[in-house]
């Protein structure tokens, strides 16, 4: 009994352990890359591939004497192709209220009719 139960045992593993993946991924070439920090705290970077993929970002810190701490507001914008095919592009800002998104989407080299996501904080409360 014991025999046959560690059969079937191994004959299920055996079935059901995933296949090993056929597709590689090549790595996607950069095109552009930049980099820079300043000593305020502040800083940019971008990035472009070969694929579509871009981002952007910028990040000021604000020292301002007049306020308790140091704040951040950063801007951004970063750009893919989904599994759709669709292009998507995301403008960003972030700052002592939250992150604050813009999506838009392209079909086929038309732009489709961007959305809004509004921050958690101007939203009711949930139920």
């Amino acid at each position: 009994m014991f025999a046959l139960l560690l059969i079937l045992t191994g004959w299920q593993l055996l079935w059901s352990w995933p296949a090993a993946s056929t597709s590689i991924n090549e790595p996607v070439p950069i095109l552009k890359s930049v980099a820079e920090q300043l000593s305020s705290g502040s800083y940019l970077f971008s990035y472009e591939t070969a694929d579509g993929t871009y981002r952007e970002e910028l990040g000021i810190a604000n020292t301002d004497s007049k306020r308790s701490g140091d704040d951040l507001e950063v801007s951004g914008t970063y750009r893919y192709i989904d599994d759709a095919g669709q292009e998507v592009e995301v403008r960003y800002t972030a700052d002592k209220n939250g992150f604050l998104p813009h999506v838009r989407y392209s079909s086929k080299g038309k732009a489709c009719k961007p959305f809004r996501i509004e921050p958690l904080s101007l939203m009711g409360a949930h139920s």
